[in-house]
Order: C-alpha cells, then structure tokens, then sequence
C-alpha cells in the first residue's frame, strides 16, 4: 500500500499530510505568512513522528503545483524534488485549485468552480467535475464583473463555487471553502502518473517577482 506525503505551499497556508491507502495518517499545518521555508521540514518532522513512520518508508511525495504564491510553489516543489532525490522515491504534482474542488462533498452533483484571490484585482478560476476532472483549466480572470462572465459561462448548468464567497451568481449556489490542503493533495497524488503530472509550476500567469532564496535542503531532515 502507498505510503505518500503531500506538501502544499500555494497559499499563506503551509501543510503536510501522510496518508496510506484512503487514510489521512497525519497532517499539520501552518498560517504564517512567508514562512513556508522555516515551517515546513519542522512540520515534517512531526507527522512522521505522530505517524511513527520513517522517511525512508514512504512510496512517493505529492506536491501542490498551483496556481498560487510564485515563492510559496518554489518552496514546495524544491522540498518534495529533495526528498524524492534523496529517498529515491516518485514526485508528482497536484494542481492545487483541483485540491479544493476534491475536498468537496462527492454527493453533490454540481460541477466545482474553484475561485482563489490572484491579487492585482484578479482571481485565479478552474472549474472541475465531480470525478475530479478538469473541465476549465486554471486561468486568471479579472474581479471586477467575474460573478456575471462565470454565470456566463456556465449557463444552464449548476455551479458550487468553492475557495472565494461570490454574490450575484445566476442558477448557483454559493459556498465559501478554505486553502488548499496536503491531506487532499497527497490522496489525489496516489492515483496519477508522475510522467504525466510532474512536479513542476502552474502559474497561470507570469510570476512578476524577482525569485528567492530557497529553502535549506530537505536531505538535512533528521531521521525518525
């Protein structure tokens, strides 16, 4: 049975999670802003700790790819290619707006619009089905007047909308959702091919950032 981790850095909110067969084992987070670089290897450590797991048991790590912070999905993507490089183990990314929409309930028959703040007044959209496929990849549309071009865009066809409260939607209901998180991240990871999702950015859009420092590296991690 697959032993994965998963590690999601798109948002303010940094977690990562354990997970065996369809079982969250463990998980952690963290909300503090640029913080992922110092939080998530001590987060790390913890899980497999509660989990009792060593590193060196895991099967495979699955990562958040976005869209999101330019610097937060560096952080992530260089911790989970260091400890696929060290373990010797498969790396394999997850869109991260495709973590949202999983977390919702599978009873609803809805499609899953998934709407998440891109700052410079826009909003990163993707809608999903309810298998988890990607019906509109993520792009970024502008704030102003997305309830009426996403209402639009649906049509006759009934939409929750999950990550951002938005009023005014037509024949939807509304339905505010949190960040992404790694315990959906690592699930959804179990399942792909890492040659055909590999660990590697969707930015939706160009950074507009000058790049960071990255993270100490995760081959550091203490053995538990």
């Amino acid at each position: 049975m697959l032993r994965v981790l998963g590690i999601e850095t798109s948002s303010e909110r940094g977690s990562v999670a354990l997970v065996e067969g369809d079982a969250v084992v463990a998980s952690a987070h963290h909300q503090e802003p640029s913080q992922h670089a110092e939080r998530l290897l001590p987060l790390l450590e913890q899980v497999l700790a509660r989990a009792g797991w060593d590193k060196r048991s895991l099967s495979r790590v699955a990562v958040g790819v976005g869209p999101g912070s330019f610097t937060g999905l560096r952080i992530g993507i260089a911790i989970a290619h260091g400890l696929a490089l060290g373990l010797g183990i498969e790396a394999v990314g997850v869109g991260s707006l495709r973590a949202i929409a999983a977390a919702h309930p599978a009873s609803d028959g809805r499609l899953r619009a998934v709407v998440r703040d891109a700052r410079r007044e826009e909003l990163f959209v993707a809608v999903y089905d309810t298998a988890g496929g990607e019906v509109l990849a993520p792009t970024v549309w502008p704030r102003s007047g997305v309830e009426g071009a996403l209402s639009a865009w649906a049509g006759a066809r009934p939409l929750v909308v999950l990550g951002e409260s938005l009023e005014g939607l037509a024949c939807m209901t509304t339905e505010a959702f949190g960040a992404p998180d790694a315990a959906q991240v690592a699930l959804l990871g179990r399942a792909l091919d890492p040659a055909l999702h590999p660990p590697t950015p969707v930015y939706a859009r160009g950074p507009g950032a000058d790049p960071q420092n990255l993270p100490p590296s995760p081959l550091l991690l203490p053995r538990v």
